[in-house]
């Protein structure tokens, strides 16, 4: 996806090290170290299965005859006393001699093992517990499988089926992993806190001394945006700590005025700043300080450390200034496709081989590709693509294709053309998945392009082989294709437009708050006494907005729900307990509006599908109060701003939030979350969908009217034959003036 920011803000930045003469002054009581570090590194065992690293490469055959698994090695862990525990099976048809696999280590040779064909059929399979050696180890690591195989040493064809070798899924690579002790430089950033070398999801603890206020927690969440935004489709949680100091890696808020306990003693700072220590506890683990003098200079630290970070050095950073940080413009997220122009396939790329495919059978080109959701698509049969590739030249007509795949669902292919460097062109669409809340259109295809969620396009080159006589000629290598960079896929003629509530478009691209990457038009509201539970879901959610738009919410807004906030033009994110008033406020005050429109949903949600009286048009409510856990997750229009939104996440109890919690955090749970409402308890999720839909976003008037109106052809209808007789009148009329007109002159 795009790297590079649109904006480049100017930070000025104060960098504190050994030798500067404003260093910080060391801290006069180190009694809380005194037990906090452990002479020996801890030392952990790790077994990674072959599955778990996304290996699919289990079956070799005479073509397809290498596969490789890949692994990777944290920039705080030494992995020592690796293994590698295989089995496998070959073909009974392999000839024992000449036959075997090849097994490389980051391209250095382990072992060549024979096949043998001694066993029988049934037992034909044969294990190894290689040891790796570990100097070998890299921070990307890849171990690769070859396969030498003959059936035939007078006619061998390599394409022929009796030639294969199948790997056991069971394999795995086990290993120690001893913790390091790596020096606290905020160059290292954002590591370790995240390593893009660890593909699992982000667990990083956020401590506060005691319940922050609003602008600690508006500090934290753009924090947590930033973190999402690195860990991207690995996804982050961010626990929340009162107090105390965990025995991982951590980020501690703290304020002159508010320090946890552990670090009680540490200096006062004069100025909004970002420090990397150790942890007190343990000092293989590290946590990242965001001081100020008060809660502002919280948000201060972290906007400076998320758009300053490539010119931190040293163990301490000072924020001077910060300037020149423009507002997002609507649909400009750094990882959305832009819509207001085509956009090349070379800005949408992670590396530059990322368009090119080699070797007889390749794999398939990937791209990924975000789009913003509410498109209006209705009545388009797709997303208009100009494709242009090249492959090398075919010594004979053979059938050589490219085929092009969505999600991995079939679309269309093209023949390769056997001539040297051609460059084909050619235009064609990726079809869309119909939303049946705003498409009314039997066109659209039920395969393609979902615009709530991140699509991966695949263009797979298949090269063709020609055999020639009774024993065919292995492929002279050197297959390549290639798709061009200036390749285009475009959205500009799209406008924005989109049914709601749809909690699906909120739980996979964050919309409507996604809208602006900075999240500047987002209002979130939450309880007061905020518990650990509660800030957490909030921190995952702008960690999990982060990952989609690739961009930090810093200039998100939270309020309490009692406070006295302006609602207006604002999409608003309520996290808490449900209650239907506040006390003590006026009874037309916009809190006690927001509130009873919530309450209302949620009720509506709850009670949704109550038992049904069809013979009075009436639904049987039972006001009940039970001690179960219960969370509701509802999406309404806002009573303040009719092209404004409100989604609301409330639950019973603080067991609910942790079931609210999960749900948002597991993939599979999250695409249940669907309608306009969700109810989530320990049984599982239950879809809600009301009539009550709205719609957010500008489309021509024409267009409006006919799309509002294309459910009811009788009405449309009815609309066409008045639109035609008003024509015909002012027809009418100003042939009748013409004709007056004419008559008057010839009078005269």
């Amino acid at each position: 996806m795009i790297k590079k920011l649109l904006y480049l803000p100017l930070i000025l930045l104060l960098t504190s090290t050994a030798n500067y003469a404003n260093a910080i002054e060391p801290m006069n009581n180190k009694s809380i170290f005194s037990n906090g570090y452990p002479e020996d590194a801890h030392i952990s065992g790790l077994q990674l299965s072959f599955e778990e690293l996304g290996f699919t490469g289990f079956k070799l055959d005479g073509v397809n005859n290498s596969s490789s698994v890949d692994f990777t090695n944290r920039i705080d862990k030494l992995s020592t006393a690796l293994k590698l525990n295989f089995s496998y099976t070959n073909s009974p048809s392999l000839i024992a001699s000449v036959s075997h696999l090849k097994v490389f280590f980051n391209e250095n040779l382990v072992t060549v093992l024979p096949i043998t064909n001694k066993l029988s059929i049934v037992k034909n399979t044969v294990s190894h517990s290689l040891d790796l050696n570990a100097k070998y180890i890299q921070d990307y690591n890849q171990i690769r499988f070859e396969l030498v195989g003959y059936y035939d040493l007078r006619c061998q064809d390599d394409f022929n089926r009796s030639i294969w070798t199948e790997i056991s899924r069971s394999s795995s690579i086990t290993l120690n992993q001893k913790q390091l002790a790596i020096d606290s430089r905020l160059e290292y950033l954002p590591a370790p806190f995240f390593d893009a070398k660890d593909y699992n999801k982000l667990n990083l603890p956020f401590i506060f001394e005691k319940a922050p206020n609003t602008e600690a927690i508006e500090a934290a969440a753009t924090l947590s945006s930033w973190f999402g935004a690195q860990a991207d489709w690995r996804g982050a949680n961010f626990p929340v700590i009162y107090n105390k100091a965990p025995d991982e890696h951590s980020v501690v808020f703290m304020t002159n005025d508010s320090k946890p306990d552990f670090l009680k003693d540490y200096p006062n700072v004069t100025k909004p700043r970002v420090e990397l220590i150790s942890s007190p506890i343990n000092r293989y683990k590290k946590m990242l300080l965001i001081l100020g003098r008060d809660e502002k200079d919280l948000k201060t630290a972290v906007t400076g450390l998320v758009f300053g970070h490539k010119v931190m050095t040293g163990r301490s950073a000072g924020i001077e200034a910060i300037n020149n940080l423009p507002l997002r413009k609507a649909y400009d997220a750094p990882r959305w496709l832009r819509d207001d122009r085509p956009v090349q396939f070379e800005e949408l790329i992670d590396y530059p081989t990322q368009l090119q495919a080699q070797g007889q059978k390749n794999g398939p080109v990937k791209l990924n590709v975000r789009f913003a959701p509410d498109l209006f698509t209705w009545r388009e049969k797709g997303i208009p693509v100009t494709l242009q590739y090249r492959s090398t030249p075919e010594s004979e007509a053979i059938d050589s294709r490219l085929n092009l795949l969505i999600n991995q669902k079939f679309i269309t292919g093209f023949l390769l053309n056997d001539e040297d460097s051609l460059l084909k062109k050619t235009q064609t669409l990726l079809p869309l998945i119909s939303n049946k809340k705003i498409v009314q259109s039997k066109d659209f295809s039920l395969s393609g392009i979902n615009l709530a969620n991140r699509n991966e396009l695949n263009f797979d080159f298949r090269f063709g082989v020609l055999k020639k006589g009774e024993c065919a000629v292995v492929p002279p290598g050197g297959e390549y294709g290639l798709i061009e960079g200036n390749s285009s896929i475009d959205v500009s003629e799209f406008d924005h437009y989109i049914a709601l509530p749809d909690l699906n478009v909120f739980a996979n691209s964050g919309f409507p708050f996604t809208k602006y990457a900075d999240l500047q038009q987002t209002l979130v509201l939450i309880d007061e006494q905020s518990t650990p539970n509660m800030l957490n879901i909030l921190f995952n959610l702008t960690g999990h907005f982060g990952a989609i738009t690739g961009y930090p919410s810093h200039r998100m807004g939270v309020a309490y729900l009692d406070d006295d906030a302006d609602l207006d033009n604002k999409d608003i994110l309520v996290i808490a307990k449900p209650r239907s008033a506040v006390h003590g406020l006026e009874k037309d005050a916009q809190i006690n509006i927001l509130l009873n429109n919530n309450q209302r949903a949620i009720k509506q949600a709850i009670y949704n599908g109550a038992y049904e009286d069809k013979a009075n048009n009436n639904k049987i409510e039972v006001s009940i109060k039970s001690s179960g856990d219960m969370a509701v997750i509802t999406g309404f229009q806002s009573p303040f701003d009719s092209n404004r939104s409100i989604v609301s996440l409330s639950a019973t109890t603080q067991n609910a939030f942790t079931l609210l919690n999960d749900a948002l955090m597991n993939s599979e749970q999250l695409s249940q979350i669907k309608g306009s409402a969700t109810v989530i308890n320990s049984q599982g999720i239950k879809t809600i969908q009301t009539d009550e839909q709205y719609f957010v976003g500008h489309i021509p008037i024409h267009t409006l009217v006919w799309f509002h109106l294309s459910d009811h052809p009788f009405i449309l209808a009815l609309l066409s034959i008045l639109t035609l007789l008003l024509i015909s009148f002012i027809l009418w009329k100003l042939l009748q003036t013409l004709t007056y007109k004419r008559l008057a002159e010839g009078d005269k």
